[in-house]
């Protein structure tokens, strides 16, 4: 079914690296625990690459507090993996890196 579609465009908003990249920022938005963030998405799901065990990785810079004092740059590591039967990938690992 990935040959479906036709339009030649990556914004159907339904690919793997688009479902694995938005559980990552979920998992980020949860862990910085309300704190204003930037994080290019769009940019994560573009890093998918294979991992260990048939896993996905994905990595992105991130910006936490930006504009305040306290504003720091990391980046996100995700490894998350697919599985039949569920709609959304699962993280295996998770990290911000300095």
């Amino acid at each position: 079914m990935a040959g479906c579609g036709g339009g030649g465009s990556d914004a159907g908003g339904g690919s793997p690296a688009e479902a694995a990249a938005k559980v990552c920022e979920e998992h980020a938005v949860a862990q910085l625990d309300g704190k204003l963030h930037e994080m290019d998405v769009a940019a994560l799901a573009a890093s998918m690459r294979d991992a260990e065990e048939g896993t996905k990785f994905l990595t992105a810079p991130i910006v936490i507090e930006p504009g305040l004092a306290s504003e720091t740059k990391q980046v996100v590591e995700c490894t998350v993996r697919f599985n039949d039967g569920q709609a959304a990938p699962e993280i295996i690992r998770f990290v911000f890196n300095w």
